[in-house]
């Protein structure tokens, strides 16, 4: 969709030094506000419904307690993934395999909780970002490791971010 409106990285380039003329400043302003706006939808719309609908719940939310919500929600939809994805794996394995990924997860909780507690205590000292923050650690380490988990019934994933 963004190629054929002539998107790419350099037709963006191009299209920053041609902003600057003046005769073509309104219409290189619109394709450029129209090229963002499609690299947006197209980020949207490979990411996972949590993280959508965190970026959508931010979008409304203009208080700290309104979007530490947002988070909280993410949170537990990460965590409810995390759960599916553990079970899976746990279905497909036997024997040691199994063991070494019961051991690995009730590792990986243990760290979780740790991290999380630090945090917590630092965002304490940090006023209104800290608690910000602390939401947006919450979520990042639930869905790392539920990539990680679907990657073991998925394919390998040496980066989360390509699962």
């Amino acid at each position: 969709m963004m190629a054929a409106v002539g998107c790419d990285a350099d037709a963006l380039a191009a299209l920053i030094v041609v902003f600057s003329f003046r005769k073509r400043k309104r219409v290189m302003r619109k394709r450029i506000l129209l090229c963002g706006g499609l690299m947006t939808a197209s980020l949207l719309a490979h990411a996972a419904p949590a993280d959508q609908a965190l970026e959508q719940c931010l979008q409304h939310e203009s208080t700290t307690a309104g979007m530490s919500g947002c988070y909280t929600t993410a949170s537990k939809a990460w965590d409810k993934e995390l759960n599916l994805a553990y079970q899976s794996a746990m279905a497909k394995l036997t024997g040691d395999d199994k063991a070494k990924l019961r051991s690995a997860q009730r590792a990986w909780l243990t760290y979780r909780d740790s991290w999380l507690a630090t945090s917590k205590s630092l965002a304490a000292q940090q006023g209104t970002s800290g608690v910000l923050n602390y939401g947006a650690q919450a979520v990042s380490l639930i869905k790392n490791q539920t990539l990680m988990l679907q990657s073991l019934t998925q394919g390998s994933c040496a980066n989360p971010d390509d699962c």
